[in-house]
């Protein structure tokens, strides 16, 4: 029997990076320790993104990322019939995803892996923070009434430029952070050791640099990585971080990706045209990042990619906690995500912007058209935006964002190699 001829997008897929294979069975280990975290005398903790998983941590806890586990549930075709539940349950379609999917498979009682595995624990406590998305405190308020649970908050102050914060916002936060840490120990009957936590933290920032080291080197002429790598191989970086399974991970993963630019390989045998991508992954459909590829296109940059790491000070754990957490690209004004923007533009010699306008997202996809303004006006770098939702596959239609694609390829054509 003859082989079936490959698609054009199978012809141009980028090979995934051998130590890109540990992720699975890492995946497998955490959700192995989270099912079975209330045996183990483990404390179960639910956050949010932006919440410091460190001192999760510190009191020997398990974090349960209900974003990121929605975003598992997107991934595998789960994730319609858990956020229509959460529409049934009388919320907005208009909210966040995230959310919507959460209270679905709360509602069904059913996990992202259907019966191969049970939904995920009840939270002993909540953790949120207003540091990245004013949605979190209510869907946390939501999620206290029903499960009657502990809920800390954690306050930030609100910033205009992510790279530069006053001492008065470090301080702010560092002092919130500590309070928080004394209300987990109160809630969970466990000691809160500052020793343990500085062991955290180190371990933390050995993550977190081998990561941003990592995408450092996606400035190289070939880039060595694809955004899909980058996208998927953050789960050790949202979930683990402040632990050694992470750090060990990650380190052979910077060994490879180093001889790749070291010896000139990029993912993309034949690089034309360097991109960069703004905000959320189309989780549902990851492999249209793969359909730039026709074009020899490829994504060299975005800040979604370095939103969960950040250099952290082992000796001054709040401190720099509160300083790692603040500086977020999503929490800047559009003048000062734009300054971040423009550095890494001219940094990875980015050719074009993609903006994926996420409509459950408003908020900081609102801005978009401001930022690809300044894009073009002060660098003259073309963009393109198209309308999807992070989640929930209804609201994408893959013939008109593929048709977008083909014209946006086009002009960046006509544009970096005239005729």
């Amino acid at each position: 029997m003859e082989d079936k001829p490959k698609s054009p997008e199978e012809q141009k897929k980028p090979p995934r990076l051998n130590s890109a294979a540990a992720l699975g069975p890492l995946n497998e280990i955490y959700y192995r320790d989270l099912a079975t975290a209330k045996q183990q005398g483990k404390p179960v903790i639910w956050v949010t993104s932006m919440s410091p998983i460190e001192l999760v941590y510190a009191f020997d806890g398990i974090p349960f990322f209900p974003e990121n586990y929605s975003a598992l549930c997107s991934s595998r075709k789960v994730s319609v019939d858990f956020v229509e539940a959460g529409e049934s349950l009388g919320y907005s379609a208009g909210i966040c995803s995230y959310a919507l999917n959460t209270f679905g498979f709360i509602h069904l009682n059913k996990s992202a892996f259907g019966e191969m595995a049970p939904p995920p624990p009840p939270p002993d406590v909540l953790l949120a923070t207003e540091g990245a998305c004013m949605t979190h405190p209510k869907w946390w308020e939501a999620l206290q009434r029903h499960y009657n649970c502990p809920l800390v908050i954690v306050d930030a102050a609100y910033i205009v430029d992510s790279n530069h914060l006053t001492d008065h916002q470090k301080n702010y936060m560092a002092n919130e952070l500590e309070n928080a840490a004394y209300e987990i120990a109160e809630y969970t009957d466990k000691k809160f050791d500052l020793d343990k936590l500085k062991e955290v933290v180190a371990l933390s920032d050995r993550c977190s640099e081998l990561w941003d080291d990592i995408d450092e080197m996606r400035a190289a002429v070939p880039t060595p990585i694809s955004q899909i790598d980058v996208f998927t191989l953050q789960f050790p970086l949202v979930t683990l971080k402040g632990t050694k399974q992470a750090v060990e991970f990650y380190e052979p993963l910077y060994a490879e990706v180093k001889q790749r630019v070291d010896n000139h390989v990029g993912f993309l045998e034949n690089e034309r045209f360097r991109l960069m991508w703004d905000l959320f992954p189309v989780f549902h459909n990851l492999k249209l990042l793969n359909y730039f590829a026709q074009y020899d296109a490829t994504f060299v940059a975005d800040l979604y990619g370095n939103a969960f790491s950040g250099r952290l000070d082992a000796s001054d754990p709040f401190g720099s906690l509160s300083a790692r957490y603040q500086s977020f690209f999503m929490r800047s004004a559009s003048w000062g995500k734009s300054e971040i923007y423009k550095d890494r533009a001219r940094r990875y010699k980015v050719d074009g912007m993609v903006f994926h306008a996420n409509r459950c997202c408003r908020c900081f996809s609102a801005e978009q058209p401001e930022l690809a303004h300044i894009l073009k006006e002060d660098l003259g770098i073309p963009s393109m935006r198209f309308e999807a939702d992070m989640v929930d596959p209804r609201a994408y239609d893959d013939a008109q964002v593929k048709a977008q694609i083909e014209a946006f390829m086009e002009m960046l054509e006509a544009i970096k190699y005239p005729k």
